[in-house]
């Protein structure tokens, strides 16, 4: 590790770190996996702008033997716009400590930091994602207020916002499913444990980090970066979300908008800073396209 002095050298600190926090972020962040992306270049403002296209009508007259139509469909877009706002966390690290300690802190720091980085800003996505007004509830109540903790997560509730999708015309993504981002406590409420097993050897794509498996043409993904809130009556109510292809935008991360920050804190470098940066925002762009299923 190199001799640190002044009140900070950026341009010292090993890229191998730089690369590390980056590359954990981007390969375990859920939001950034379903959602428009948008590239925030440089100096370009702290607006993000999304398109949101609205579905074609159907048109079901035949133009056989027909001149051909004079007018066509139009694209319905809105334009749909976010601020871009700033986060951040760091790690101060007694030089001497690091250089003397059995375990190597620094690059225990940044995994930890790599870890909190993830969990912050998948949080930020799903606060987002889980305040739409697209709502089931479990065991058919009427309001977050009337799940007594009884009223668990079930096939029901998914296959609801199944066809509630469907019925909207949502369009699923590429590979021909909606996807349902989860809280991990609910897999066991919602699959028996041979049915966890039986996904567990189907699941065509052991790569996604948190990826379950499918049914009822949804694919399943947990986290615990989902919300679990309390009602009036003190009972934990967990945010299940089932969604369709671009149903909301999401600022890409890249080497811009995600940062690691290592700086001294004193002249003789003695205490170094270590840390991520980021710049992140996330949009609902199509209520329809979100279903919420609250649960306890």
């Amino acid at each position: 590790m190199p001799v640190v002095t002044g009140i900070t050298n950026p341009e010292l600190f090993p890229q191998y770190y730089e690369r590390k926090l980056l590359a954990y972020v981007k390969e375990n962040l859920v939001a950034n996996r379903y959602g428009q992306k948008f590239s925030l270049p440089r100096n370009s403002g702290r607006t993000a702008v999304f398109t949101a296209f609205e579905p074609l009508p159907v048109n079901t007259t035949p133009i056989t033997f027909q001149p051909t139509p004079t007018s066509g469909a139009s694209l319905a877009t809105r334009q749909v716009s976010v601020t871009v706002e700033e986060y951040a966390n760091y790690i101060d690290l007694d030089d001497f400590t690091d250089i003397t300690s059995f375990v190597p802190l620094l690059d225990r720091a940044v995994d930890l930091l790599a870890y909190n980085a993830q969990q912050t800003l998948d949080r930020i996505a799903m606060n987002e994602l889980t305040s739409g007004t697209n709502v089931i509830y479990a065991g058919g109540v009427a309001s977050r207020d009337a799940l007594d903790g009884t009223k668990k997560l079930t096939k029901a509730e998914i296959r609801k916002a199944v066809i509630q999708l469907e019925r909207a015309n949502i369009p699923k993504f590429p590979d021909g499913y909606y996807v349902c981002i989860l809280h991990p406590d609910k897999l066991l409420d919602l699959f028996t444990d041979s049915e966890l097993i039986t996904l567990s050897v189907a699941r065509r794509d052991a790569l996604e980090k948190g990826y379950v498996g499918e049914f009822f043409g949804v694919k399943f993904v947990s986290t615990t970066a989902v919300p679990v809130v309390k009602n009036t009556a003190g009972q934990d109510v967990y945010m299940t979300i089932v969604l369709g292809d671009n149903a909301y935008g999401v600022v890409d991360i890249d080497g811009n908008t995600l940062q690691t920050v290592y700086t001294n804190t004193d002249k003789l470098g003695r205490v170094k800073t270590v840390g991520w940066r980021a710049f992140y925002a996330v949009k609902r762009l199509y209520e329809q396209s979100i279903v919420r299923i609250e649960s306890n």
